[in-house]
């Protein structure tokens, strides 16, 4: 969703955007969206193209070696169908978002085409963790990478993580963070906010620390009979999580939910007390910087690329990782005081659309094209 929005943004800048992208069940080979002309590559039959889209490509390969095989064909479908679109179109910028994998077609068209294409790399968060875990896997991707004019990260918490590994490359990285829509999510004065909702937007994952939530929210229950917490959101810690409720006797303070449309997140956020994204090493952090633009007051754990999301008692508050402690004192805080919950808000929404929405990210980008260009 993200990237289709920095694409639409950009075509009103006065770029035209040309999306190559691996096909899915369901989907169509071509089609144009927003004046976005979208070109998908089959790799597989239906039942098979499960590369992309589910946020599980690498877990697959670790559990399946012989996908190789498949990961081969995705790659060649998508280098065949990205020739074909630079040459029919005579497209001069190329674009790739994420390095594993579609670094190694980059590198592929940059051989094919030379000085006629200018290449450039983004990163959101799973790749470069990748990169920078695995020494080997690092160095197989060093050669990729330098065929790229620069490689763009979404927080400052990445580019650190590529500068421990490989300091030589710090003059191609720039910072530009995930982009927001502003005209979708915004202070909606027509929803009444719950003064005792704190909420939480999130994948149910280990790295999301929703069990260090649910204890925060254990920790407060006595002295404030009526708080209660809502949680959208699916994965593999939802049956641990309830377990972890149903330990603690929260079952009517506590609600897990199904994810919700975007629309409908909207509406979740305005009616929200405090949100809360209490994730460690998160690359970025959309759910706060969406609740910014809803002017709601955050809180997130001080990890990760939270913190060029949350300046510390300007924009919000920051609690250490792992401490359900510290965690439930930020929230009390909020609680116990208004007028901090009110200009922390405030200050928030502004940064927000300053720097998260969709017309700054564009913006950024627009520039980082044109200014290498030139």
């Amino acid at each position: 969703m993200f990237l289709h929005l920095l694409a639409t943004k950009l075509t009103e800048l006065g770029f035209e955007i040309f999306v190559v992208a691996p096909h899915d069940a369901g989907t169509l080979e071509y089609e144009e969206i927003d004046e976005v002309k979208i070109f998908r590559f089959r790799y597989a039959e239906d039942k098979d193209e499960t590369f992309a889209y589910r946020g599980n490509m690498h877990r697959q390969l670790l559990t399946n070696p012989f996908k190789i095989f498949g990961l081969i064909k995705f790659l060649k479908a998508g280098y065949r169908k990205a020739v074909e679109i630079i040459e029919k179109e005579n497209i001069p910028t190329v674009s790739l978002h994420w390095v594993i994998p579609n670094g190694i077609i980059g590198y592929y068209l940059k051989d094919k085409f030379g000085d006629r294409i200018r290449m450039f790399l983004h990163s959101h968060g799973t790749d470069v963790r990748l990169l920078t875990s695995y020494y080997l896997i690092y160095l197989f991707f060093k050669p990729i990478i330098n065929k790229f004019e620069r490689w763009s990260v979404v927080s400052n918490y990445l580019k650190r993580l590529i500068l421990e590994r490989d300091i030589y490359i710090a003059d191609k990285i720039d910072v530009i963070p995930l982009p927001n829509d502003e005209k979708l999510f915004y202070p909606d004065d027509n929803i009444t906010e719950d003064p005792n909702l704190i909420l939480s937007v999130s994948r149910l994952t280990v790295q999301k620390r929703l069990a260090v939530f649910v204890k925060a929210i254990a920790l407060l229950k006595d002295e404030f009979p009526k708080l209660r917490a809502d949680i959208y959101g699916d994965g593999p810690e939802k049956q641990k999580l309830l377990s972890l409720i149903d330990e603690y006797d929260l079952e009517d303070r506590i609600k897990i939910l199904s994810p919700v449309s975007q629309d409908n997140l909207r509406d979740i956020y305005n009616k929200a007390a405090i949100v809360v994204l209490n994730s460690v090493d998160e690359g970025f952090g959309l759910s706060l910087t969406e609740a910014m633009l809803c002017s709601r007051p955050v809180i997130g754990a001080d990890s990760g690329g939270i913190t060029d999301i949350i300046d510390e008692n300007r924009t919000g508050l920051l609690v250490e990782e792992d401490n359900p402690e510290e965690l439930a004192e930020a929230i009390k805080k909020y609680l116990n005081d208004p007028t901090l919950k009110d200009n922390l808000s405030e200050a928030g929404y502004q940064k927000a659309l300053e720097n998260f929405s969709s017309q700054a990210t564009a913006q950024r980008f627009a520039s980082l094209f044109q200014e290498s260009k030139s």
